[in-house]
């Protein structure tokens, strides 16, 4: 018995409709979803080297990647300035005693950096140099084949390249390149707090940040973080050994920008910042207004002067029947 043409009608809309659910669905739950709201704030960070040091177990490139890390979460990074002596140099990360150099080629081992460097130029860079010139050779979809084959090998002896050149600039390099490597400008200055507090100063006499983030332990700056809270900034002070933090809205140390704890924290103190904000523009606020003169339009002239002369002369709770039993008491 053949079925009616409803009923395959229903089963068509019926699959129509199992096939849009599923974008449906994913739409409207995109459209529920509350939208990430993004730090909008300003942010200027100035760095005095000399008087806040990171840990020296740590290098300094990744230092200023941390701090910079950190002053994002507060808003967006306007300004990243650090001062440096141009004779100031930082000590060497601490090596372990039994230190050995990995050859990530092969995974041989050697004690000292100029042994594993020879080794590298003499077998793996002759090795890597024959690989191309087979590949260069090759023509068609062999080169296509051997170039996919090798291609493994090609890149291990490649990202093993980088790191040596890398770690051989890094030993060479000084404070000022490390920083400057991290995204910061660096000004070589022989009087680092100085021009420290001088570029604060012209920071907030522009207006064009929000937050203000100083890296120094200098308990003189106290005075320049007293400046930014009366104008509205937000101070952060990294460095919170010093006394230097007990000025600022919040403080933090380097172990807490290394480990990452001041940036899980920041939008908490961001969020603080903002409510306190808005109570503050609710905040309800007594102005006495100044005393009005009572001044009574003379509308027909009977009796508009002596209302007037009496509402001055006494006060309006006493009426006038008042005045007439006091004076017959008498």
């Amino acid at each position: 018995m053949l079925r009616p043409l409803s009923f395959f009608r229903r089963r068509v809309l019926t699959a129509a409709l199992k096939l849009l659910a599923p974008p449906i669905s994913r739409s409207l739950s995109t459209a529920a979803a509350p939208a990430a709201r993004k730090p909008s704030t300003a942010v200027a960070v100035l760095w005095d080297l000399a008087a806040s040091r990171p840990p020296t177990t740590l290098p300094l490139y990744d230092a200023a990647v941390r701090l910079h890390l950190a002053a994002t979460s507060f808003g967006r990074l306007r300004l990243s300035a650090a001062f440096v002596h141009p004779c100031h140099r930082l000590p060497a990360p601490a090596a372990p005693a039994a230190t050995t150099h990995l050859c990530r080629v092969c995974g041989r081992r050697f004690r000292a950096r100029d042994a594993l460097l020879r080794h590298f130029d003499a077998i793996h860079a002759r090795e890597h140099a024959k690989r191309l010139a087979r590949i260069d050779s090759s023509r068609g979809d062999r080169r296509v084949r051997l170039a996919a084959a090798l291609s493994l090998k090609l890149s291990k002896y490649e990202k093993a390249a980088r790191e040596l050149t890398a770690g051989a600039d890094a030993a060479a390099a000084t404070p000022a390149d490390e920083i400057g490597r991290a995204g910061v400008r660096v000004a070589l200055t022989r009087t680092p707090a100085a021009s420290l507090r001088e570029r604060a100063q012209q920071v907030l006499d522009e207006g064009s940040v929000g937050c203000l983030m100083l890296v120094s332990g200098k308990d003189e700056l106290a005075s320049l973080l007293r400046v930014a809270r009366e104008r509205g900034v937000r101070s952060v002070v990294v460095g919170g050994e010093s006394g230097l933090a007990r000025w600022a809205d919040v403080g933090f140390s380097w172990a807490e920008v290394i480990t990452g704890k001041a940036r899980t924290a920041a939008p908490s103190v961001s969020g603080k910042w903002r409510d306190r904000d808005v109570l503050k523009g609710l905040e309800w606020r007594y102005e006495e207004d100044d005393e009005e003169e009572v001044v009574f339009e003379d509308s027909d002239g009977d009796g508009a002067e002596e209302l007037a002369r009496k509402s001055k002369g006494k006060p309006w709770w006493k009426l006038d029947s008042d005045g007439e039993d006091s004076s017959n008491g008498s």
